[in-house]
C-alpha cells in the first residue's frame, strides 16, 4: 500500500507538471493570437485606467525600415485614439529576431524592436502581463492612417515625421552610442558631404515597389552634382559591392567615404521577402549596419536617392538640414 501511495504521489506531481506546461502553452497562443482584425483583450486587473494597443506584424515582417514605418503608423493611430502603444516583435517574429536574447543595457531581450529602439511609451511587454485593457492591433495592413511618405520633400511632412520619431521612435541607448561613434569614425570632422542611396538587389523587380536608377545612371548623377553643387565629398550607401567598385573607379578615393561592412558579391535578383541578407553569422549585425549607414545618410549635407523607406527614414531624421536633394523617380514595377 505505502509503494501504491508513493507512485500515485509521483502520478500527480507529473500531471500537476503537464497541466501546468499546457495551461501555458494555451496561454501563450489566447494571449496573442493571429486573429486579423483588431480586437480587445484583458490579462488580468491591472492598470485598469489604461489602455494598452499591441503593435504587431503578420510573421516575418519585411524589412528593418518597412517594419519601422509600419510602427509609425500604428503609434500615430494609438496616440490618436489615447492608446499606450507597446511593439511586439517577441511573440510576432521577423527576419531580425535572433533565436537568442540581444543583450540591450544589461537587459536581454527577444523582442526584435527593442534590439535599435525604446519602447513607444516606456511600457513593455513585462508590464502588462495582469493588464486589464489590451487592444491587439490589426495584423494584416500597412496603413490604419495617414502615410508618411517624404518623397515630395514637403518641409511639414518632414517635420512631422521627426516628431514623431523624436518623441516616440527613439533609438535605445546602444544603438544610439554605435551610431554617434562611427559617425565620428568615417566622417572624422568632414563637412559639405553629398550622400548617395543606391539600392539595387532585391528592388530592381520587386513587384509594386519603386523601380530604381541603374547604377550607371546613380554615378552619372553623382558626378554632376558634385561638380555643379560643389560637393567635397561623398557617402555611399548600398548592400552591393560591384556599386562600391564602380564609383572608386569613378571618383578620387579620398573624396569617398565607405563604411566597413560585408556587401553582396555577384547578387542574383531572389524574393523581396529575404531581407536579411545573412552577410554575417547575426541577423541583429546585419540590421544595425543597414540602420547605421541610413543614418550616416540623414547626417550629410546633400542626398541622391530613389523611394525606397531607407530615404524616408533618412529625410525625417535630417529634418530639412539638406542644402539639396533629389529623388529618382521611375515609378512602380509592375
Amino acid at each position: 500500500m505505502k509503494n501504491f501511495l508513493i507512485q500515485v504521489t509521483r502520478y500527480l506531481l507529473l500531471l500537476k507538471k503537464s497541466i501546468k506546461k499546457i495551461v501555458v502553452r494555451v496561454s501563450c497562443i489566447t494571449k496573442y493570437d493571429l486573429i486579423e482584425k483588431e480586437h480587445k483583450k484583458s490579462f488580468g486587473n491591472q492598470h485598469q485606467d489604461k489602455i494598452f494597443y499591441i503593435i504587431r506584424r503578420q510573421p516575418l515582417g519585411a524589412g528593418l525600415l518597412s517594419n519601422f514605418h509600419w510602427v509609425m503608423n500604428h503609434i500615430i493611430y494609438a496616440i490618436e485614439n489615447d492608446y499606450i502603444p507597446i511593439v511586439n516583435m517577441k511573440n510576432y517574429k521577423t527576419y531580425y529576431n535572433e533565436k537568442i536574447p540581444i543583450e540591450i543595457g544589461n537587459i536581454k531581450t527577444l523582442n526584435a524592436w527593442e534590439y535599435y529602439f525604446e519602447q513607444p511609451c516606456g511600457y513593455y511587454l513585462k508590464d502588462i502581463k495582469k493588464a486589464k485593457n489590451v487592444i491587439l492591433g490589426v495584423l494584416n495592413i500597412y496603413s490604419i492612417t495617414d502615410p508618411l511618405e517624404l518623397y515630395d520633400k514637403n518641409e511639414n511632412i518632414i517635420k512631422q515625421y521627426n516628431n514623431v520619431v523624436s518623441n516616440f521612435m527613439k533609438f535605445n541607448q546602444k544603438t544610439l552610442e554605435h551610431l554617434v561613434k562611427t559617425k565620428n569614425t568615417l566622417f572624422n570632422g568632414k563637412k559639405n558631404i553629398l550622400g548617395v542611396l543606391y539600392r539595387g538587389t532585391d528592388m530592381k523587380t520587386a513587384p509594386l515597389h519603386y523601380t530604381p536608377p541603374s547604377l550607371e545612371e546613380t554615378v552619372m548623377k553623382t558626378l554632376e552634382v558634385v561638380k555643379n553643387e560643389n560637393f567635397d565629398h561623398i557617402f555611399i550607401r548600398t548592400e552591393e559591392q560591384e556599386a562600391i567598385d564602380i564609383f572608386e573607379k569613378t571618383f578620387d578615393k579620398s573624396k569617398l567615404i565607405i563604411s566597413n561592412i560585408n556587401r553582396l558579391k555577384n547578387y542574383a535578383t531572389g524574393n523581396i521577402a529575404v531581407i536579411n541578407y545573412k552577410n554575417t553569422n547575426s541577423v541583429y549585425t546585419d540590421g544595425l549596419d543597414y540602420l547605421t549607414e541610413i543614418y550616416l545618410l540623414s547626417q550629410c549635407d546633400g542626398i541622391i536617392a530613389q523611394k525606397v523607406n531607407g530615404t524616408n527614414f533618412a529625410l525625417g531624421l535630417n529634418n530639412n538640414k539638406y542644402r539639396y536633394i533629389y529623388i529618382f523617380d521611375h515609378g512602380r514595377n509592375i
